[in-house]
């Protein structure tokens, strides 16, 4: 019993931390106002999204490989300032700063310090949950995507009240005083406590339950197709994200509706990594993978001229199936190489989706400046969704072989 309360107050420490971190996810209500205190044009503040993802995603592969080796509480403190004091030094910009010093302070070191907090938790929560993998990435993942919706009407409210240097000042605050204080609860399970947990059953991908490092882990075809996967997957989202709120005006929506729709993404995507990752653990990842691109791929079309509320609904969707992989890529993950190693292996895999954010939103800029619209983004978005399709294929494929060669 005392181990099932120290799992729970660890948890709920964990999602404490997610929900802060959230905040990743609501460039697209700040974008406007940014742009028109410091200056700056929409290609210039449509990368800070792109840039500040790529950095999470190096800082979920620093921190995996330093939880792997000093547990979560101390991965976390560090994760935590970083991120805080990005985002306070942001505030310390002055109208006309250059955008390369946003990019350093809010974007890189905000952004690395999110994801070394980030990848230490959710190797944490799945520590506690060996026997629900599913469960655990879920949580740990749907409560990061709900920051989006919990921070983002109090954000735009905020804006309305203060400029956003002081906004930025403000959130910085209150998320180290916050994530420091919840971290302290942070802790690992013992052995008496994994021991009295129901065995798993053995699963096909990993018929030994056997840990596999990193130095081993890119030898294999698996491995390399979940990068692809994170990298092609995510094209759709990766070149929406920044655009939810002025597109849906250009779109018809009116600045509330706008507003509104940017912060339910935070629900659909936290519900996606919530739902789908339980629906992977009935059906398979690998199943739920394939409907999920396809979705993403029928969204991507739909966006290149949709409008009105439909508009909302179809950003809704994709939303909700873009956080459905933001759950499921670690359990595939979880799956093939085990837990020991998990936060070193999923971080280097993670690496796809940040050279995604940063690829598609630098061609999305592209061809808006070419074209004037974005109609050729996310056909391109669309068609990047059936690569990750046919990256899940080859691992199908190769889950068949080994489980005919074993029998």
């Amino acid at each position: 019993m005392k181990g099932k309360n120290s799992g729970a107050v660890t948890i709920t420490a964990c999602v404490i931390v997610e929900l802060c971190l959230g905040i990743l996810y609501v460039w697209s209500i700040l974008k406007m106002d940014a742009m028109e205190f410091y200056g700056w044009d929409k290609g210039s503040a449509n990368l800070v999204a792109s840039f500040m993802l790529f950095a999470f995603c190096a800082g979920n592969l620093i921190g995996g490989a330093i939880n792997d080796r000093i547990g979560p509480k101390k991965t976390c403190y560090p994760g935590i300032i970083f991120f805080a004091a990005g985002v306070f030094l942001a505030s310390c910009l002055r109208p006309g700063a250059p955008v390369y010093l946003f990019y350093l302070s809010y974007c890189i070191l905000g952004g690395l310090g999110s994801g070394i907090a980030y990848g230490a938790l959710l190797s944490c929560i799945q520590k506690w949950l060996p026997h629900k993998i599913g469960l655990a990435t879920g949580i740990a993942t749907s409560t990061f995507g709900f920051g989006t919706f919990g921070f983002g009407t109090v954000i735009a409210a905020m804006l309305k009240a203060m400029p956003i240097n002081t906004v930025l000042r403000i959130l910085s605050i209150v998320f180290i005083v916050v994530c420091l204080g919840a971290s302290l609860f942070i802790k690992l399970p013992d052995e008496a406590y994994l021991a009295s947990l129901p065995k798993p059953q053995k699963r096909a991908v990993n018929l030994n339950r056997e840990d596999i490092p990193l130095s081993r882990a890119v030898k294999t075809v698996p491995f390399w197709c979940m990068m692809v996967s994170c990298f092609f997957y995510n094209g759709v989202w990766n070149m929406l994200n920044p655009l939810i709120k002025d597109l849906g005006m250009s779109r018809g929506l009116t600045e509330t509706a706008a507003i509104l729709c940017v912060s339910l993404t935070g629900v659909f995507n936290a519900s996606g990594r919530f739902i789908l990752s339980a629906l992977s653990d009935r059906i398979g990842r690998i199943g739920t993978m394939f409907i999920l691109c396809i979705v993403t791929c029928c969204c991507g079309l739909l966006l290149t001229g949709i409008g009105g509320p439909a508009y909302l609904v179809i950003v809704l969707l994709t939303a909700f199936v873009f956080g459905g992989p933001a759950a499921i890529h670690p359990a595939i993950v979880s799956d093939f190489f085990g837990l020991k190693y998990t936060g070193t292996n999923y971080g280097v895999v993670m690496l796809g989706l940040g050279f995604s954010s940063l690829f598609f939103n630098f061609v999305s800029n592209k061809m808006y400046a070419a074209t004037g619209a974005y109609k050729l983004t996310f056909i391109m978005g669309a068609a990047s969704a059936l690569v990750a399709l046919g990256s899940m294929a080859v691992i199908r494929y190769n889950l068949k072989k080994r489980e005919a060669r074993n029998g």
